[in-house]
């Protein structure tokens, strides 16, 4: 059995072109042909079926070569097009080519005709991988485009929620006649930093916590979680690798990432159904894993699978994109599965969808397995208020969030001292002295002279000082200019003014400064640490 051809011959007889069968037979071919005269059926046909090449008469009455072609540009597919005639004419040949013929067979010379259908094959096969290489490449820009655009209306909007959710903090502390609006303000304001959190998540501009944990023990953990969470209609099912997969990632993260998998295939499952929780490792090398973008590794997989409704084929290229929704207007912001996304993306990993209407959908995904000894979970413990007497300088170019933090650090004893920008800043420390200031808080991203710019600059002139960074975003931050290292730290925004300050505070009462400080990922009001 021969390579299968589907050929669609122009012709005006079924005999006329009798000997093509038999060429393709010898070449190896197992030719599926069929034949249409006029520009309607060739019309349908194109529309019905997939055809690999067409060979044009150019002597059909009333149909002639040139208008088979204009029916096949007019439907705008990529199908090699062979005109086949009586006579070598050079001008008619030419005329063809610049026409969008692909080649030309003279009928006494028609044994050329196996290796001019193989050529074209092959040269059709490469403008289509272009093309998708193209295709890949636009959506890659376009995704980093958006994603650069989420990066920094997260990062604005940060600033404004750290001083909406810390002024309310701090007028909370006093006995408030106002009391419930100032928590219905933070509830509000909760919820707007977790779509913050998702537009950095989705950018992968979020600065995450990454620690080795089980694969199963977090899926297992989530479990029952999610029997509340998708209903009593759903049957929640789990199958477990029958051994501990470690991974090395933000547990808040992943979790998050498996609940927008989860409440995806609630929503695709609204008269009940199965939704079911997988773990599993597989090593992925060559081909399959570059199907997925990843490296040759071992891998750690938890998939989600429903026999909901499905993903139209047309639908699934682009569900990872932001804001890209099905669901009616207000039942979905369009940014569940791109968080999701990105998260994995940041973590070294892979996301891939399976689906079919009517029958289901599964998401998959890889996270790279780790070798590191699984870590202890760290439970917060209390902690005693928090005073200091230190010296502390402040550089923030959002007025806002200065006068916040400010007033955060005089409320627990430190001495504070101002800067708009990073040129004011040096100012101070200029006119201070080398035992002037004990701490510097900074913005990461400001006009002029940059948050890591200042602090480098303010090491030459107090190397012992410590430095917290704080940002919005932190694209700048952990991908180039590493300020995790010595004697800084990094919190985002938006954090209450109780984190700031004992954070201030641990950063102060280290003696010596460490091979690398954590890095602190916060939410509105509320503390991991």
């Amino acid at each position: 059995m021969g390579q299968p051809l589907k050929v669609l011959l122009v012709a005006d007889r079924e005999d006329h072109q009798a000997a093509i069968p038999r060429l393709l037979s010898r070449a190896d071919y197992d030719p599926q042909i069929h034949r249409v005269d006029t520009a309607d059926t060739m019309r349908e046909q194109l529309a019905a079926h997939g055809w690999d090449v067409i060979l044009a008469d150019c002597v059909v009455p009333g149909f002639n070569c040139e208008a088979a072609l204009d029916v096949l540009q007019a439907s705008g597919l990529d199908i090699p097009f062979i005109a086949i005639s009586d006579t070598a004419n050079e001008e008619t040949i030419l005329n063809l080519l610049r026409a969008g013929a692909r080649d030309y067979v003279v009928k006494d010379n028609l044994f050329r005709l196996p290796l001019a259908i193989q050529r074209e094959l092959l040269e059709a096969e490469g403008r289509r991988q272009r093309k998708r290489l193209e295709a890949e490449l636009q959506q890659a820009m376009k995704m980093e485009a958006i994603g650069r655009l989420a990066g920094g209306v997260a990062h604005d909007f940060n600033n404004l929620l750290t001083v909406i959710t810390g002024f309310a903090q701090l007028a909370l502390l006093d006995e408030n006649p106002a009391r419930v609006g100032l928590e219905q303000i933070l509830q509000a304001a909760e919820r707007a930093s977790g779509l913050t959190r998702q537009l950095l998540a989705f950018s992968r501009q979020q600065a995450l916590e990454p620690r080795v944990l089980d694969l199963n023990q977090l899926v297992r953990e989530m479990e029952r979680m999610l029997r509340r969470l998708i209903g009593e209609d759903l049957q929640v099912i789990t199958k477990l690798a029958d051994k501990p997969l470690p991974v090395k990632v933000d547990p808040g993260q992943l979790e998050q990432v498996i609940l927008n998998l989860a409440v995806n295939s609630r929503d695709a499952m609204p008269r009940g159904g199965k939704l079911i929780l997988s773990t599993a490792s597989r090593r992925l090398t060559g081909a399959a894993a570059r199907a997925h973008g990843l490296a040759d590794n071992d891998y750690c997989v938890v998939s989600v699978s429903d026999n909901g409704s499905g993903i139209p084929a047309a639908v699934l290229p682009h569900i990872f994109e932001p804001f890209f929704t099905t669901k009616a207007e207000g039942y979905g912001t369009g940014l569940g599965l791109s968080t999701a996304y990105g998260i994995v993306q940041q973590s070294g990993g892979a996301i891939h969808a399976h689906s079919e209407p009517a029958v289901g959908t599964t998401m998959t995904v890889f996270i790279p397995a780790s070798t590191e000894t699984q870590e202890a979970a760290i439970r917060p413990l209390a902690e005693a208020p928090v005073r200091g007497h230190e010296t502390i300088l402040i550089a923030e170019d959002d007025e806002g969030v200065l006068d916040l933090v400010a007033e955060s650090m005089l409320a627990h004893g430190f001495s504070v001292l101002r800067a708009a920008n990073g040129e004011e800043a040096l100012d101070i420390l200029h006119a201070r002295g080398p035992v002037g200031v004990d701490l510097l808080i900074t913005d990461v991203v400001m006009p002029g002279i940059s948050g890591p710019i200042l602090a480098a600059r303010a090491a030459e002139l107090l190397p012992h000082m410590k430095i917290l960074f704080m940002s919005g975003y932190t694209e700048d931050v952990i991908r180039h200019h590493g300020i995790s290292r010595g004697n800084a730290a990094f919190l985002q925004k938006p954090f209450a003014p109780n984190e700031l300050v004992r954070r201030v505070r641990r950063l102060l009462d280290l003696r010596e400064a460490p091979n690398q400080s954590p890095v602190l990922t916060k939410g509105a009001g509320r503390s991991r640490a």
